[in-house]
């Protein structure tokens, strides 16, 4: 009969030090109102689309907390960061890019997509800034293959996947590159064939890198 109660005794203090293992942990869903990749006009009013957020099939947006903010008056690219932590401490994220552009002139922020052999890559930010009467200065002549799209965020480590370039933009709306920088491949990519197209604010680049094209297209 001892053995008997001891055994019990042991099973109800295993079943306690169990208690709420089983328990069922909801996580939030988050889902952008609008695109993640978003462009705005210098100068004008950014309204942030928000983001839509459920937990076990209940509407949350009101617990969305949002970091980050876009700054207008400044050509960039800048990140919205959204988040909801459930009642165990569990957070879900999601996040957008907000580029502030100038529909008006050549030198202004731009997303990029790139195309080098059977790789493709989109989204990728660019920037083109005035140099000189008709010079500018491009951020990544490879419109982010390397620094964001087959390698991102190996900058961190020191390599130099951004080829940054001086560029003209001549009379004709052509483009034709002056000078490459020093970037982790050595020789970066000729320009043989470049333009631009103010109606749409448009950038195509053909370049040829190491003999094989690679074709580059900014938008804004």
């Amino acid at each position: 009969m001892m053995t008997l109660v001891l055994a019990v005794v042991a099973l109800t203090g295993c079943d306690k030090d169990s208690e709420g293992l089983s328990r069922i942990t909801y996580y939030a869903v988050l889902e952008l109102n609008g695109s993640a990749n978003m462009t705005t006009q210098l100068g004008s009013d950014f309204n942030d689309p928000g983001c839509k957020a459920t937990m076990a099939g209940e509407d949350v947006s009101d617990q969305v907390v949002t970091s980050g903010s876009v700054n207008t008056n400044q050509l960039g690219f800048y990140k919205l960061n959204y988040q909801v932590v459930n009642e165990d401490g569990f957070a879900a994220s999601a996040s957008r890019t907000v580029a502030v552009v100038d529909k008006n002139n050549f030198a202004s922020a731009y997303f990029a997509e790139s195309q080098y052999g059977t790789r493709h890559y989109y989204n990728a930010p660019v920037t083109i800034t005035k140099a000189g009467a008709d010079t500018y200065i491009i951020d990544d002549l490879a419109g982010g293959f390397y620094s964001y799209g087959r390698y991102p965020g190996y900058d961190a480590y020191g390599y130099d996947f951004f080829c940054e370039a001086v560029i003209k933009l001549n009379a004709d709306n052509s483009i034709t590159l002056e000078e490459t920088g020093d970037w982790y491949w050595g020789d970066g990519p000729t320009i043989t064939s470049g333009t631009y197209d103010p109606a749409t604010g448009t950038v195509t680049l053909i370049e040829d890198f190491s003999g094989t094209p690679m074709y580059v297209t900014l938008t804004k």
